[in-house]
């Protein structure tokens, strides 16, 4: 009854604010999409020519923010899909979908954060992240302190917000960037691979604190060094607080998100424990990444982590992108163009690079490597990236920074990120040694090898292996790098099975050898079963007999297919009297018509005999169908030809057979294999179609017979 009592006043203000609720949405839906396809766009652009994506995609959201694109008017958008928002360059929407992309980047990055590589490396890992994150804060800080009065016109001190924040933002190592390069040129398991990667975890634990400091006395606005000291000291307890509890009770967490069963609600469920602790974290005064990446971290040594970081992907996917370009629509480049600025940003690049190159080769020296070993390490330290971003993206947010400086940040990230791939790779291609002694590896894989007769063998084996390791219980997540690679955990048992067209590799722990062996021989024998199960109720003649007619007799009608036979891989007049002989003309013909090269004749024929010994080809009615996967192609061919008089196929109406389809299909690459000899079939099960070919007697002839059937 209230509703009919309303004023008008109160219901036009309710429509008014509904409408306006509705306009923002269409709005948001509306930038959302052109956000996705043109980050998509940049980031693609870029892996092209072997670059970050992420630079590719904060590029893109320069060109289409508030300062480019974004402000031109457009029909339904008067100030522009992109328009500024009360003096600030996105909406308050778009702002909170970046911040929650940066909690699922921080979250993911604490995921795949290696804790036993950590543990394992820490001394190193600890002295070299260090000396990085001291160095480069302190420079960094330092140019604030030189250089702020280019942009200020006045000194600023040491405990000034902007200085502070550009210190901060200078010790963020991309570890991503430098582990693309160390794969590239498997050196993962180097001296200097493993030493980076350890460092640029520490880099990022130290960088974080230190961010939760800083944000801490931006807040607080307290700039007295007691007051900092509270600060840090708070900071620095509620993280190890949180990451020890969470380390310790790691396992309760993972039993607790496991009792959602279904995999994909496991994950939804572990990111909204991450979003609650990145509000508590926020709360406390601190940034919200920091929690998640805590929660991140926690889960990291369970054996749901590759579970989730699967079934995260896909939203990773869809945010992360978003987040950055974001941040590129933040940048003006306008300011990016002023002497100044450009001037300051060049300064800010020379200052970080000094800073990681210093703060972590020379400590490396002292770390038994060698001076070419020290500067790898070094240069894998400099490019900076993810964290570099988040970090300047909410000291803008926060005010801390003006928007001459958030752009003074980028093209630190920038150049960085860019120079670091090629003089890396180049230094890690000299034959100098990287350690003064070499140390023996600190942990050593048992390695189980299963060779396999051929490819599809091994590909029958490999699915029941993931099945049965699945049934009983473990996580199996998929790694494509470039060969196939399952990551199989649970609990503490950790298992890697790679798997090439000729053999299956296990990887894992002396400890977990005979749990290996036992589960191979458990799928060996259930498939013997299953295989003698199928000679017992299949009766293949029968089945064979139904690919040209079905149970009732009746036989199926003529379609006409897309060709893969070339007009030089038929011969209306085979010469051949055996099947050996047969064959052998038919792979003659596809040599002849270019379609398979002469070094792969032998391989075709041998694969073409492995499918006949399994069963002949030769069907009823005068037609053969020999067949075969094989690397010999890589693409699907085919021949046809004719033997007047027939030739023994050993088909299975004990006819001679008269017309012959030869296929070859790879092995590498999906095609419709099956399909087409299939559809093959429907065409030669009509007599007329038959007729038609078996009245050929040039090759010219049989060949518009064989296009006007098939």
């Amino acid at each position: 009854s209230l509703f009919f009592f309303c004023s008008p006043a109160f219901a036009n203000e309710t429509a008014a604010g509904s409408e306006s609720m509705v306009a923002h949405a269409s709005l948001l839906v509306f930038q959302i999409s052109v956000i996705l396809f043109a980050a998509w766009t940049g980031g693609a652009l870029f892996n092209r020519f072997r670059l970050p994506s992420v630079l590719g995609e904060v590029l893109s959201g320069v060109i289409i923010g508030p300062f480019m694109l974004g402000k031109i008017p457009l029909p339904a958008f008067p100030l522009g899909l992109f328009p500024m928002t009360a003096g600030f360059a996105v909406s308050t929407e778009l702002y909170s979908l970046a911040a929650i992309a940066s909690v699922i980047l921080l979250f993911l990055v604490g995921i795949e954060t290696d804790l036993e590589l950590l543990f394992r490396y820490s001394v190193k890992g600890l002295v070299v992240g260090i000396g990085g994150v001291v160095a480069s804060f302190v420079l960094g800080d330092l140019v604030g302190v030189l250089f702020g009065n280019l942009l200020f016109g006045r000194h600023l001190g040491f405990a000034h917000p902007v200085p502070l924040l550009l210190g901060v933002i200078s010790t963020a190592t991309s570890v991503g960037i430098t582990a693309r390069i160390l794969s590239d040129k498997r050196k993962m398991d180097s001296p200097e691979g493993v030493t980076i990667l350890s460092a640029a975890v520490i880099d990022d634990v130290l960088g974080i604190i230190l961010f939760a400091i800083v944000v801490g006395v931006i807040k607080s606005g307290h700039v007295v060094w007691r007051e900092v000291s509270m600060i840090s000291l708070k900071a620095i307890s509620l993280w190890l607080g949180f990451t020890a509890l969470g380390i310790a009770f790691s396992g309760h967490l993972s039993r607790f998100l496991k009792g959602f069963k279904d995999r994909t609600t496991i994950a939804v469920m572990a990111f909204a424990l991450a979003l609650f602790l990145a509000g508590i974290f926020e709360r406390s005064g601190l940034a919200m990444i920091i929690g998640a990446y805590v929660m991140g971290l926690s889960l990291s040594k369970t054996d749901i982590s590759f579970l989730l970081q699967e079934n995260l992907a896909s939203l990773n996917k869809f945010f992360v992108p978003l987040f950055f370009c974001v941040m590129g629509m933040l940048i003006n480049l306008r300011e990016m163009s002023d002497p100044r600025i450009l001037l300051l940003g060049l300064i800010y690049v020379v200052f970080a690079i000094v800073g990681k190159l210093l703060g972590c080769s020379v400590p490396a020296l002292f770390m038994n490597f060698t001076a070419a070993g020290a500067l790898r390490v070094g240069l894998g330290m400099i490019p900076r990236g993810e964290v570099a971003l988040i970090i300047a993206g909410i000291g803008l947010a926060l005010g801390a920074i003006p928007h001459d400086v958030f752009s003074v940040a980028v093209i630190m990230t920038f150049i960085t990120t860019l120079i670091t791939p090629p003089v890396l790779a180049k230094t890690l291609d000299w034959k100098a040694p990287s350690l003064r002694k070499n140390q023996p590896p600190a942990k050593v894989l048992r390695q189980i090898v299963y060779d396999m007769p051929n490819q599809e063998t091994g590909e029958l084996l490999l699915g029941k292996i993931v099945t049965d390791f699945e049934n009983e219980g473990f996580f199996v997540y998929r790694v494509e790098i470039p060969e196939v690679m399952y990551q199989i955990r649970k609990n503490d048992v950790f298992i890697t099975l790679k798997y090439f067209m000729d053999k299956l590799v296990f990887e894992c722990s002396d400890n977990d050898t005979a749990f290996v062996h036992t589960v191979f021989y458990e799928v060996i024998a259930e498939l013997e079963e299953l295989m003698s199960r199928l000679e017992k109720i299949s009766n293949r003649e029968k089945i064979a007999q139904n690919i040209f007619c079905d149970e009732t007799g009746t036989c199926k009608e003529r379609i006409k297919l897309s060709q893969v036979i070339s007009p030089l891989a038929v011969s209306a007049n085979l010469k051949g009297s055996s099947k050996s002989e047969i064959l052998e003309e038919m792979i003659t013909l596809l040599m002849v018509s270019g379609a398979l090269p002469a070094d792969n004749r032998a391989q075709a024929l041998k694969d073409l005999w492995e499918r006949e010994k399994t069963m002949s080809t030769g069907m009823q009615e005068g037609v053969a169908l020999p067949h075969a996967k094989t690397l010999a192609v890589d693409k699907l061919i085919a021949a046809v030809g004719i033997k007047n008089g027939g030739a023994d196929f050993d088909s299975l109406d004990k006819k001679p057979s008269e017309i012959f389809v030869l296929t070859l299909a790879p092995k590498a690459n999906q095609q419709p294999y099956l399909q087409f000899m299939g559809e093959v079939t429907k065409v030669l099960v009509n007599p007329e179609n038959r007729k038609r070919i078996l009245s050929s007697r040039t090759n010219k002839d049989l060949y518009k017979a064989i296009t006007a059937s098939l």
